[in-house]
């Protein structure tokens, strides 16, 4: 798989739980939970693109997250925590 290709599954997905989330906030089904969803949305991208910046050259994006989780690197557990969220409330949200 290509580093574009990566990026826009990345990016679709990130977008089709979002679209996901305010559907479900519309419909007031599972408020509280679309609402966690929609800001981690926001925030696991951003908080996680800030502290990847200064990662070395020779690392790409995961390796460095993963190096980080090793370390116990607040940012990489929220990171990781947040996008599990994210995966585990979009299936759970298809099957109601």
């Amino acid at each position: 798989m290509s580093e574009i290709s990566f990026w826009i599954i990345y990016y679709l997905l990130l977008m089709t739980i979002f679209v996901r989330a305010i559907y479900r906030v519309i419909k007031k089904r599972q408020v509280a939970m679309a609402m966690i969803a929609i800001l981690l949305i926001i925030s696991v991208p951003m908080v996680s693109l800030m502290n990847s910046i200064g990662r070395p050259l020779e690392m790409n994006e995961f390796q460095f997250l993963a190096l980080e989780f090793k370390q116990g690197a607040l940012w990489a557990i929220f990171t990781i925590a947040g996008y599990a969220y994210l995966l585990v409330w979009f299936f759970l949200s298809l099957k109601k």
